[in-house]
Protein backbone atom coordinates (compact mmCIF):
# COMPACT_ATOMS: atom_id res chain seq x y z
CA UNK A 1 0.00 0.00 0.00
CA UNK A 2 1.35 3.50 -0.72
CA UNK A 3 0.76 6.18 1.44
CA UNK A 4 -0.37 9.68 0.05
CA UNK A 5 2.56 11.62 0.04
CA UNK A 6 3.12 15.63 0.99
CA UNK A 7 3.86 16.32 -2.64
CA UNK A 8 0.52 14.58 -4.02
CA UNK A 9 -1.94 17.41 -2.45
CA UNK A 10 -1.75 20.70 -2.98
CA UNK A 11 -0.14 23.70 -0.38
CA UNK A 12 -2.38 25.93 1.29
CA UNK A 13 -2.46 28.60 -1.48
CA UNK A 14 -3.88 26.88 -3.78
CA UNK A 15 -6.91 25.86 -1.05
CA UNK A 16 -7.69 29.30 -0.43
CA UNK A 17 -9.34 29.31 -3.71
CA UNK A 18 -10.05 25.74 -4.92
CA UNK A 19 -11.12 22.64 -3.43
CA UNK A 20 -8.61 20.10 -3.98
CA UNK A 21 -9.50 16.05 -4.86
CA UNK A 22 -7.35 13.30 -5.88
CA UNK A 23 -7.38 9.13 -5.04
CA UNK A 24 -5.29 6.63 -4.25
CA UNK A 25 -6.12 2.73 -4.60
CA UNK A 26 -9.26 3.22 -4.31
CA UNK A 27 -9.53 6.05 -1.90
CA UNK A 28 -10.81 9.32 -3.23
CA UNK A 29 -10.30 12.04 -1.00
CA UNK A 30 -10.94 16.09 -1.23
CA UNK A 31 -9.19 19.03 0.52
CA UNK A 32 -11.24 22.38 1.04
CA UNK A 33 -12.01 25.52 2.95
CA UNK A 34 -14.77 25.54 4.86
CA UNK A 35 -16.52 29.30 5.75
CA UNK A 36 -18.62 30.37 8.87
CA UNK A 37 -19.84 33.49 9.24
CA UNK A 38 -19.83 34.09 12.99
CA UNK A 39 -21.10 37.59 14.68
CA UNK A 40 -18.56 40.09 14.88
CA UNK A 41 -18.44 40.44 18.34
CA UNK A 42 -15.61 42.84 19.05
CA UNK A 43 -17.02 44.86 16.43
CA UNK A 44 -20.66 44.92 18.08
CA UNK A 45 -19.34 45.90 21.18
CA UNK A 46 -17.13 49.04 19.65
CA UNK A 47 -20.45 49.75 17.90
CA UNK A 48 -21.61 50.19 21.31
CA UNK A 49 -19.78 52.17 22.44
CA UNK A 50 -19.52 54.64 20.52
CA UNK A 51 -15.92 53.98 18.45
CA UNK A 52 -16.92 52.48 15.65
CA UNK A 53 -20.22 52.38 13.35
CA UNK A 54 -22.13 49.51 11.71
CA UNK A 55 -20.25 48.36 8.36
CA UNK A 56 -22.17 49.68 4.74
CA UNK A 57 -22.73 47.13 2.23
CA UNK A 58 -21.20 48.21 -0.28
CA UNK A 59 -23.90 47.10 -3.21
CA UNK A 60 -26.78 48.63 -1.75
CA UNK A 61 -25.76 51.42 0.60
CA UNK A 62 -27.74 49.89 3.86
CA UNK A 63 -26.18 49.26 7.29
CA UNK A 64 -25.00 45.82 7.94
CA UNK A 65 -27.26 45.63 11.85
CA UNK A 66 -25.93 41.70 12.27
CA UNK A 67 -22.37 42.19 11.11
CA UNK A 68 -20.22 38.75 10.40
CA UNK A 69 -16.61 37.78 10.19
CA UNK A 70 -15.11 34.37 7.99
CA UNK A 71 -13.54 32.02 9.81
CA UNK A 72 -11.83 29.41 8.12
CA UNK A 73 -11.67 25.79 8.51
CA UNK A 74 -9.85 22.94 6.59
CA UNK A 75 -12.46 20.59 5.30
CA UNK A 76 -11.29 16.67 4.60
CA UNK A 77 -13.40 13.93 3.14
CA UNK A 78 -12.71 10.12 1.96
CA UNK A 79 -14.73 7.85 0.15
CA UNK A 80 -14.20 4.93 -1.82
CA UNK A 81 -14.51 4.94 -5.54
CA UNK A 82 -15.84 5.29 -8.33
CA UNK A 83 -17.97 8.16 -7.81
CA UNK A 84 -16.93 11.63 -7.78
CA UNK A 85 -17.16 13.87 -4.37
CA UNK A 86 -21.08 15.14 -5.46
CA UNK A 87 -22.62 11.60 -6.35
CA UNK A 88 -21.11 9.94 -3.54
CA UNK A 89 -23.83 9.37 -1.27
CA UNK A 90 -22.76 11.22 2.04
CA UNK A 91 -23.56 8.06 4.66
CA UNK A 92 -20.15 6.59 2.32
CA UNK A 93 -18.35 9.99 3.32
CA UNK A 94 -15.91 10.34 6.38
CA UNK A 95 -15.54 13.38 7.15
CA UNK A 96 -12.56 15.77 9.28
CA UNK A 97 -12.29 19.12 10.07
CA UNK A 98 -9.20 20.67 10.79
CA UNK A 99 -7.32 24.11 11.40
CA UNK A 100 -7.34 26.25 7.89
CA UNK A 101 -3.25 26.95 8.04
CA UNK A 102 -0.36 24.69 7.04
CA UNK A 103 -0.30 22.53 9.97
CA UNK A 104 -4.07 21.33 9.36
CA UNK A 105 -3.15 20.42 5.81
CA UNK A 106 -0.31 17.99 7.18
CA UNK A 107 -2.99 16.79 9.56
CA UNK A 108 -5.51 16.19 7.38
CA UNK A 109 -2.73 14.39 4.90
CA UNK A 110 -1.86 12.08 7.98
CA UNK A 111 -6.04 11.27 8.43
CA UNK A 112 -6.10 10.35 5.47
CA UNK A 113 -3.33 7.99 4.97
CA UNK A 114 -4.64 6.45 8.78
CA UNK A 115 -8.05 6.14 6.75
CA UNK A 116 -6.47 4.20 4.25
CA UNK A 117 -4.36 1.60 6.78
CA UNK A 118 -7.65 1.65 8.15
CA UNK A 119 -9.53 0.02 5.33
CA UNK A 120 -9.53 -1.95 1.56
CA UNK A 121 -10.99 0.66 -0.15
CA UNK A 122 -11.41 -1.43 -2.92
CA UNK A 123 -13.79 -3.51 -0.98
CA UNK A 124 -15.86 -0.98 -0.41
CA UNK A 125 -16.32 0.21 -3.77
CA UNK A 126 -19.62 1.49 -4.75
CA UNK A 127 -21.48 -0.26 -7.55
CA UNK A 128 -23.26 1.42 -9.97
CA UNK A 129 -26.75 -0.81 -8.81
CA UNK A 130 -26.04 0.48 -5.32
CA UNK A 131 -25.65 4.57 -6.16
CA UNK A 132 -29.36 6.18 -5.11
Amino acid sequence: MALIEKTDIMHLGFLKKESFTGSSEGMRYRMSKVVYKDPDTELLKKIEAGEADYPVDKKTGEKIMNPTKERLRLGVWAWPEPFSFDKTPEDKKLYKELAFDEAGVMEGLDWLNARKREQDWAELRISWKDRS
